[in-house]
């Protein structure tokens, strides 16, 4: 199993900080790394996790569209690494 989304982050990070200025905090939390990942928990790797959204207006019972939207969404693990291919089936 590939380790491409940990070392590309890496690779990144390093790029991004060199444009952060010195005596800088670096959060370490939720607001750094990858946006759209997901912890496998049987095998403790992160997986690629796209979402579709889908964002409505229901009719009201008096036909008119409703004020606000109706917001639906799906999310899909994705089967293989985006970066080399491999399967990322659990270890």
């Amino acid at each position: 199993m590939c380790n491409c989304i940990e070392q590309i982050g890496e690779k990144i990070e390093a790029r991004l900080m060199e444009k952060v200025p010195d005596n800088a905090e670096i959060s370490r939390g939720f607001d750094t790394g990858w946006n759209g990942t997901v912890l496998n928990l049987s095998s403790g790797r992160l997986m690629v996790n796209m979402t579709y959204k889908l964002a409505y207006r229901a009719v009201k019972k008096n036909g008119e569209l409703a004020k606000n939207k109706t917001h639906l969404d799906c999310s899909v693990a994705m089967a293989y690494c985006p970066f080399c291919g491999e399967k990322m089936g659990v270890a």
